[in-house]
């Protein structure tokens, strides 16, 4: 059970595209990764397709961006895996063990 909301990524399927619903606003999410360095990226822009900010390097434990620039979703992303047993981001386990986790969400916790 995930302790946090997370963003689905599907790493057979890059580079794509695709629509990111948050608290903040909805943003277009696109995911890439680079075979040579074996790093994933991600671009986000707005609705209208107006870049906000592109090639964030994606790694464990960091969240995605640490400036406020306007535009940018008000959330804290980081990609991680909650069991605490990665610590890198791979081809092998992002989207599956290591996750882009919402900080601060609830996920699927229940009050029972």
């Amino acid at each position: 059970m995930a302790l946090r909301d997370t963003i689905e990524v599907v790493p057979d399927d890059m580079p794509y595209s695709q629509e990111i619903t948050l608290d903040s606003g909805v943003y277009f999410f696109t995911f890439q990764y680079n075979k040579i360095d074996q790093q994933f990226t991600i671009d986000i822009a707005d609705l209208e397709g107006n870049d906000i900010k592109t090639g964030i390097v994606v790694m464990a434990g960091q969240p995605l961006w640490t400036v406020n620039k306007p535009g940018l979703p008000a959330e804290t992303i980081i990609p991680m895996d909650e069991s605490g047993n990665e610590t890198e981001v791979t081809f092998g386990n992002f989207g599956d063990t290591m996750n882009l986790a919402i900080d601060g969400s609830e996920g699927d916790l229940s009050d029972t």
